[in-house]
């Protein structure tokens, strides 16, 4: 980047090793435009917008929540979890494991993420789509974001989350629980004799190995090592009903870690079993699509008396198929805003249309085209798309984007 005097356009977070580039970056003359993408990256700029029309008005914000979530289109939502993976699991796994803090009604709350992040989803039902059974997980450190939009003096809620189709995070609960999501090396897995799935699942369960023959009614296999398995499951406190360890069984059951089939000699711990599993199990069929929401809302409060007002915006969007090509929904809302970030600092655009690296003033002026051109559907409070400018040659997406007239 800085060495080659090039510009770098990311959809990835502002860490604080690209954050340390920023004195190289200005010297060299480059810019690094990052969280250029979904989230983090078009939700920056709904909410600079909501937060900017609000403070016009002399409104102070009062709570800022914000949702989003790339998940299957409700046609594709058809296993236990509801969720299927466009990347790789393990990651995601990871992903959905990292700590997080949020400011609610003036209280720091910080969830482990290890142990509490699945338990602390909460229910989401969106009026304007109530067809989505939702539920959502605290996304990381929010409070950062009340700082970078400038509302953490004012608003005694700031919080952002991950969505997911409700259900999901009881089971992955569970699935953890059980030590599914443990990275270490496990001994039987070390062994020259791999063991099946079935053996491995018991052992995590300390299942009677003996008890492992169903019997099949209707086509369906039950008793035996089915209602051990339930058993286990609540006399080891992962399920209190016998209704959720019924579905926790049916999830093994689809994962296929039931079966007695020898696991993989790459598969070393749980972690990378369950991921096996997931990634065979859980990814996008042909001509399935998937599916991005992402939904903010902003309480607003006036100095004249007015009532308090709840401000949305709201985006959806679905894969699409043209001309036998598939696009997914998050390809396009990670892409397109990545691509207009390439677009403005173009050199064909010329300085007066971009910020001139030469230049070291370090603004970044809008670009060519706007978010509403990439073809993403939002409603009326999200068609406007603009964003302010700042000296630093490191910047986040809502301190580039702007409509052009």
């Amino acid at each position: 980047m800085h060495r080659v005097k090039k510009h770098l356009v990311t959809a990835s977070y502002v860490d604080d090793s690209m954050s340390k580039l920023e004195q190289a970056a200005q010297g060299a003359g480059v810019t690094i435009l990052c969280e250029m993408g979904l989230d983090p990256g078009i939700d920056h700029m709904l909410s600079m917008k909501m937060i900017d029309e609000a403070h016009a008005q002399n409104g102070k914000i009062k709570a800022f929540t914000s949702f989003c979530g790339g998940l299957p289109s409700p046609a594709a939502a058809n296993n236990p979890l509801a969720y299927k993976f466009s990347w790789s699991p393990a990651g995601a796994i990871r992903a959905g494991r990292n700590p997080a803090v949020y400011k609610f009604l003036g209280e720091t709350i910080n969830v482990d993420g290890k142990l509490k992040l699945y338990e602390s989803a909460k229910r989401l039902r969106l009026p304007e789509l109530p067809a989505f059974a939702l539920e959502h997980l605290p996304n990381r450190n929010s409070l950062m974001y009340g700082d970078l939009y400038g509302i953490s003096k004012e608003a005694s809620t700031v919080y952002r989350s991950t969505l997911r189709y409700e259900g999901f995070s009881e089971i992955m609960a569970i699935l953890a629980k059980i030590g599914f999501f443990d990275a270490e090396n496990h001994p039987l897995l070390q062994e020259t004799n791999r063991p099946t799935y079935r053996i491995f699942l018991n052992e995590l369960l300390n299942v009677n190995n003996v008890s492992t023959s169903n019997t099949k009614v209707n086509g369906e296999e039950t008793g035996g090592h089915d209602d051990e398995l339930i058993s286990r499951l609540m006399m080891l406190g992962h399920c209190k009903e016998k209704e959720l360890a019924v579905k926790i069984l049916k999830t093994i059951k689809f994962l296929g870690l039931h079966e007695e089939t020898q696991i993989p000699k790459d598969c070393s711990s749980a972690f990378s079993v369950i991921c096996q599993r997931m990634e065979q199990r859980m990814a996008y069929g042909h001509n399935e699509q998937d599916m991005v929401l992402l939904h903010h809302e902003v309480e607003v409060e006036y100095p004249d008396g007015r009532p308090t007002e709840k401000h949305q915006a709201t985006l959806l969007e679905f894969g699409k198929t043209e001309n036998g090509r598939s696009t997914t929904a998050m390809a396009l809302t990670v892409g397109v805003p990545a691509a207009i970030g390439a677009l403005a600092l173009a050199p064909e655009q010329g300085p007066e249309e971009r910020g001139d690296p030469a230049s070291g003033a370090g603004d970044l002026h809008p670009c060519a085209g706007d978010l509403g051109s990439g073809g993403h559907q939002a409603d009326r409070e999200s068609g406007d798309l603009r964003g302010c400018q700042d000296g630093m040659r490191i910047h986040r997406v809502y301190m580039l984007l702007q409509q052009r007239q």
